[in-house]
Formats: structure tokens, C-alpha cells, sequence
């Protein structure tokens, strides 16, 4: 008995953790989305970087997967090179753990790019970002992107 009372098997009552803040930590989640679109829209690529955790993963589409700061500054800084990308984001789900230090944010973005022979690419899809709250505040761990978009000839 003594052990299952130590390991919390006991039938007794279990304490219960503190409640989560949901407001708060949408709100948090929503100020490092509004961070990271600032820093994309100014293509800035340093900003952008700034956004992740040192041991962050990014998972663009059709294209290798970037672990650590220096492979998402690299992976960036091809994105955020086409002069005149534009990229906006809405956050519609956020997916909070039960301890409240973790955070999915489930959302669409909406792209438009110059492409050859002066036309333009638009694109329009999905995105998963997990937060982390590190050291107050909140950093981005895995990132992936996809379009809702058939690629051409499918």
C-alpha cells in the first residue's frame, strides 16, 4: 500500500493541476504569430530565426527538412529572397497541452510570388507550428507547411 500511495495508484483523491490560462496563452500565441509575420513581411530574415528555438525543426514543402537555427536561417533566407513574396497567416485552432508550456497552432496561410514570364504564383494551404513557452517566452520547435493545391498534372 505504501508504495501504490507513493506512486499515486491509490484510490484515494488526486490533486488536480492548476488550471491553464487559455485566454492568455492564445493571446501569447497570437503575438508570436504577429511577430513572426511582421519579420516575414519585412524579409527579415534574422527576425524570422529569432522566432524558433535553438533546437527547432522546419519541414517546408518539397524541400529538405531544416533542424537547428542555421539550417531554418538558411531555408528562410531562399524563401524570403524572391523580391516581392507575400505571405499572410490566420490562426484558427490552437491546441493547448494540459500543463500549458506546449502549444499547436493550427492555421492557412495565403502566398502569392513573381513568377517566370511576369505572372504571378499564388498558393493557398495549411500550417502546424508547436510552440514551446521557453524562459517566459514562447518559441517555435516544429514548423510545417503545406498547399491545399494539386501540383500540376494531377
Amino acid at each position: 500500500m505504501l508504495l501504490a500511495a507513493a506512486c499515486g495508484c491509490s484510490g484515494g483523491a488526486q490533486q488536480s493541476a492548476p488550471a491553464v490560462n487559455q485566454a492568455a496563452i492564445s493571446a501569447a500565441i497570437d503575438s508570436a504569430n504577429a511577430t513572426f509575420a511582421a519579420a516575414a513581411a519585412a524579409h527579415d530574415t534574422a527576425a524570422v530565426v529569432a522566432c524558433y528555438a535553438a533546437d527547432a525543426h522546419f519541414l517546408p514543402p518539397n524541400a529538405p527538412r531544416a533542424d537547428g537555427k542555421d539550417a531554418i536561417q538558411r531555408a528562410w533566407a531562399g524563401m524570403l529572397a524572391m523580391p516581392g513574396v507575400k505571405v499572410t497567416m490566420q490562426s484558427n485552432t490552437k491546441i493547448v497541452s494540459e500543463a500549458g508550456d506546449l502549444v499547436i497552432d493550427l492555421g492557412s496561410y495565403d502566398m502569392t510570388a513573381p513568377a517566370p514570364k511576369g505572372k504571378s504564383m499564388h498558393d493557398v494551404g495549411k500550417y502546424a507550428t508547436t510552440f514551446k513557452r521557453m524562459n517566459w517566452a514562447w518559441k517555435i520547435i516544429v514548423d510545417t507547411f503545406n498547399s491545399d493545391m494539386r501540383p500540376p498534372g494531377m
